[in-house]
């Protein structure tokens, strides 16, 4: 079965198409995570989808879904299976990702789609009331035809001609130009961020510089609340307690634990162990484990801040990988406040802007450069009354 664009790749591509038997596996291609926009060369430009990767073999009118590490995924989303039988039209290879939108936002959510992620049951999948849809963004086989070595503009061509979009199935928009001005829609629409791949790109199954990933990153201040005992070889402590303050209740938010050095494990030891204090701080939601709950309330000391870059929040709100922190002495934890409920800690942090240099007030720079400005909080005392 031919299509228009192939019927023309046959005619134009460098010693025509490539004809071979199809894969029953294939590993994707991942893209590379940077801080830069491209400025050299011709680029296409497509959403970063907060979602799981799905690789799609369509043969003899069976479909069969994989995730990028080959588990089947035919159970966990039947109604994609159901719309993809009549909807591609022949044998072919598909890359894409399957998504949930927050209802709210209108923006893909990880944390909804985590609600069905793990069935694999079809009726109680069907049963969990969380709208899926499936992204397409590639094509790597067609009716015989090996595609990988074709540029990826082409291989979107025949992609179009290959499937039939209706919902669930939807083609990834994409742009040529307008990347900066993209990446800051995505970012203050609270979304991933954006995908720049080389418009001339060959399909390899590995992870390549020729696509790029460019993460939205936002910035919230963090009381520290306590700390885990080191495991292994590091010592003094192991990660950092994190919470926010909702009314007079101070949150559990996460664990904050690499990119210390031996230097900054004596720091923060030395600073937070003179206030310990037998109780755990955080009210409600997670408790963590193998924690040493520290606070100024026993001891009446300064309260300590942790400024840190992160990717989303989950719901309940959590911290997802922390890439990026400062800490240093604070004031009042209680303006402390998630940054979802107060749109002053939230502004997207872009990964094109600058690095900046901490301030002079006791700052430590413990993992790699803050992005953006970074004045640290006044160095206020809270008051013992105050928890």
């Amino acid at each position: 079965m031919s299509t228009r664009a192939l019927r023309v790749l046959a005619k134009t591509a460098p010693g025509g198409l490539r004809y071979r038997a199809q894969p029953t596996w294939l590993p994707p291609m991942l893209a590379t995570l940077t801080e830069n926009l491209p400025s050299e060369g011709k680029w296409i430009y497509e959403p970063k989808l907060d979602g799981v990767r799905a690789l799609i073999y369509v043969s003899g009118g069976t479909v069969r879904i994989y995730s990028r590490n080959r588990k089947p995924l035919n159970g966990a989303y039947p109604e994609l299976v159901e719309a993809l039988e009549p909807a591609v039209r022949g044998d072919a290879v598909l890359d894409g990702e399957i998504v949930a939108f927050d209802p709210d936002r209108g923006v893909t959510s990880f944390a909804r789609l985590q609600q069905r992620m793990q069935l694999r049951d079809p009726i109680r999948a069907r049963r969990s009331q969380v709208p899926i849809f499936l992204y397409l963004f590639d094509c790597l086989f067609y009716e015989g035809v090996d595609l990988t070595t074709l540029p990826l503009v082409d291989r979107k061509a025949v992609l179009r001609d290959v499937v039939w979009f209706d919902d669930p199935i939807r083609f990834t928009p994409h742009k040529t130009s307008g990347s900066a001005a993209m990446l800051r829609e995505a970012c203050d629409q609270g979304a991933e961020g954006i995908l720049a791949k080389r418009a001339d790109s060959r399909y390899v199954s590995a992870r390549s510089t020729d696509w790029l990933k460019l993460k939205c990153v936002r910035q919230q201040e963090l009381v520290i609340g306590g700390y885990t005992a080191p495991q292994g070889s590091r010592e003094r402590l192991g990660a950092l307690l994190v919470g926010y303050y909702e009314g007079k209740s101070l949150r559990y938010a996460g664990k904050v634990g690499t990119g210390y050095d031996r230097r900054t494990l004596e720091m923060l030891h030395r600073r937070l162990t003179p206030l310990h204090r037998d109780a755990s701080p955080f009210f409600g939601g997670a408790r963590p484990h193998r924690r040493n709950p520290v606070g100024g309330a026993k001891t009446g000391g300064a309260d300590w801040i942790l400024r840190v870059d992160y990717r989303r929040l989950a719901s309940p709100p959590a911290l997802h990988w922390p890439p990026r922190r400062q800490v240093g002495p604070g004031g009042p934890p209680r303006r402390v406040a998630l940054a979802s409920r107060r749109k002053a800690f939230n502004s997207p942090i872009h990964p094109s802007s600058p690095s900046c240099k901490p301030s002079s007030r006791k700052a430590l720079a413990v993992h790699g450069r803050v992005h953006g400005s970074c004045p640290l909080p006044q160095v206020l005392r809270k008051q013992t009354a105050e928890l």
